[in-house]
């Protein structure tokens, strides 16, 4: 048996060698690299638009870059009681000899201090822009809760509840 040397800063520190075999592997199984980078790039371009977020202590604004995409091929909607932004949309170009299809679909989560009632979007030269205003920051308060000794009172029922409860009888 013979012992070798181990460095602790190997990546595959308990492969015996594993990793420096792997990095002087021959140029030619390595050449595909580029072309599988810029098929990524251009995938992610595709299924995910560019976006901005910049935000002061008054306003949030987001722009989205949706190139030739028509309002009436996009939905914004506000999830999870107004704190999740989603936006999807798509555009369809037909050519003599060819069809492209590009969707996008993303979903931004909203801070709560913003006033998602007041949402505005307005689409101009290939970029969507929503904003929405900040609420005032109001001061934290602090309430004393009086504690009643004895039993406490039973669990209120829900109207739906008590519809199933008189459908059973």
């Amino acid at each position: 048996m013979s012992l070798g040397f181990w460095n602790p800063n190997s990546v595959f520190g308990g492969f015996g060698g594993f990793d420096e075999d792997f990095f002087t592997m021959p140029s030619t199984l390595l050449d595909i690299q580029p072309s599988l980078t810029r098929f990524k790039d251009d995938t992610m371009r595709l299924s995910s638009p560019r976006y901005e977020i910049t935000e002061n202590d008054k306003q949030f604004r987001l722009a989205v870059d949706v190139p030739g995409v028509k309002p009436d091929h996009m939905k914004i909607e506000l999830e999870n009681n107004g704190r999740v932004l989603h936006i999807s949309g798509d555009r369809k170009e037909k050519t003599d000899t060819s069809y492209k299809a590009f969707k996008f679909d993303k979903r931004f989560t909203l801070g709560r201090d913003l006033d998602t009632s007041k949402i505005a979007a307005h689409l101009s030269d290939g970029v969507l822009v929503l904003t929405a205003p900040k609420m005032e920051k109001l001061p934290p308060t602090k309430q004393q809760i009086e504690i009643i000794q004895g039993e406490a009172p039973a669990m209120i029922e829900a109207e739906e509840e008590k519809k199933t409860d008189a459908k059973a009888e």
